[in-house]
């Protein structure tokens, strides 16, 4: 996905609502694409609360996917902050990063950013998630914030899906996370079949949606499916997809 503004990932966000199979999976995804390309960022995350846990429902990359299952286990960082206070948090700079949260952050820092900003994610006054996003440059940083409310609610808009009635929230978190964990099993089937690092399993996953002409949530199933019948090396090759 390609954007310039907040306007075209709000529109994209809409497309996602309409159709009747909707793919939450790959539009979140391409969601967060967009918001690292609005904000300027070089990463971005989604951390969520389902059952009384809290599971990380998207991200860009396996990088940042350690960086906030580690601010999930150590109930510490700008996510967790977020969550805790429904308020939107923002730091930047090596000292503040590593002075306000003494254990998360060291990590983020070693990761290679230097600005970090949180917004909550709202459903009826309920917090039940953030929105992550991380900079490896820290100047200009205040003046990327002022859309992060917008694609906040952009992320409440995909991942509710027109689902609008009493309940939808906790189920619709709970189905999000199910593909999530179905995206992610396949992404390591692909690293093993095709020898790659695991870092470079979701673009091998999107292309092989691409090649298969299939939304992402659906290659992820196509792929645990061939995997289990001990089929996937050869679809892949058949398919011309190499590691």
């Amino acid at each position: 996905m390609t954007t310039t503004s907040v306007t075209d990932v709000l529109v994209q966000a809409n497309a996602a609502m309409v159709g009747p199979h909707p793919d939450v999976t790959g539009a979140m995804a391409d969601l967060l694409v967009g918001v690292t390309e609005v904000l300027s960022a070089d990463a971005a995350a989604v951390l969520v609360t389902s059952d009384s846990s809290l599971e990380v429902l998207a991200s860009t990359s396996h990088r940042v996917l350690d960086l906030e299952m580690y601010q999930a286990q150590v109930a510490e960082g700008p996510c967790i902050e977020s969550l805790r206070t429904g308020a939107g948090i923002s730091e930047h700079g090596v000292d503040a990063i590593r002075s306000r949260w003494p254990v998360a952050g060291p990590v983020i820092l070693s990761s290679g950013y230097t600005a970090v900003h949180a917004t909550p994610l709202r459903w009826h006054d309920e917090t039940f998630g953030a929105l992550n996003v991380f900079w490896a440059d820290e100047s200009d940083f205040e003046e990327r914030l002022t859309d992060c409310r917008a694609l906040g609610d952009a992320v409440t808009l995909v991942l509710l899906c027109g689902r609008l009635e009493d309940g939808a929230l906790v189920e619709s978190l709970r189905a999000a996370l199910h593909r999530r964990t179905v995206v992610e099993q396949a992404k390591g089937a692909l690293a093993h079949v095709l020898g790659i690092d695991p870092g470079d399993s979701f673009e091998a996953l999107t292309d092989f949606g691409r090649r298969e002409e299939i939304p992402l949530g659906h290659a992820a199933e196509l792929v645990m499916a061939l995997a289990r019948t001990g089929t996937l090396g050869e679809h892949l090759a058949k398919s011309g997809h190499h590691g």
